[in-house]
C-alpha cells in the first residue's frame, strides 16, 4: 500500500496503490485530501455515507472522489479516514472528518476530478490508480 504525487501541467496527480481494491479506494481519497489540508490535523468526528454505481472500475473511482468533493464544497467538511466496499459495480463508503478550520493548514483548492489519465489497473499482485485534479 502506498501513495506518492506525480507532476502535470496546470493540475495536480497522484498516484496510488494497494493489493486490495476497497484500500485503493481509501488511499485515493486519503491523497487527494493530503493535497487540499493537513490531514493529521482533522479529526474524524462526523461520518459522511456515500453509494454510488458507475459503469467501469475508472468511473466509479472518479465518482466516489467527485462526491467527496461534492461533499466538501457544499459543506466545507474534510476528511481523514475512509471505508470502502465494493461489489461489482457498485461501492459503499464512509467517510470521516470535520468542518474545515484554520489548524486543517488548508493548502490548495480542487476544483474538480478530471478523465484525464483517469486509470485504475491490475498489475500482478496490485492495483494503481493514476488520478488528475483540476486545481
Amino acid at each position: 500500500m502506498g501513495r506518492r504525487p506525480i507532476e502535470v501541467e496546470a493540475d495536480i496527480g497522484f498516484e496510488v496503490w494497494s493489493e486490495d481494491l476497497n484500500e485503493l479506494f481509501e488511499e485515493a481519497a486519503l491523497a487527494m485530501y493530503e493535497i487540499m489540508v493537513d490531514v493529521k490535523r482533522v479529526k474524524p468526528k462526523e461520518e459522511r455515507v456515500i453509494q454510488i454505481k458507475s459503469e467501469g472500475i475508472d468511473m466509479l473511482l472518479h465518482d466516489w472522489l467527485s462526491e467527496l468533493l461534492y461533499i466538501t464544497d457544499v459543506e466545507s467538511m474534510v476528511f481523514s479516514r475512509f471505508e470502502v466496499s465494493i461489489n461489482d459495480s457498485e461501492l459503499e463508503g464512509r467517510a470521516f472528518g470535520e468542518p474545515i478550520k484554520p489548524e486543517h493548514n488548508p493548502k490548495t483548492e480542487i476544483k474538480a476530478v478530471t478523465y484525464h489519465k483517469l486509470n485504475v489497473s491490475k498489475e500482478n499482485d496490485f492495483w494503481r490508480a493514476t488520478v488528475i485534479l483540476d486545481i
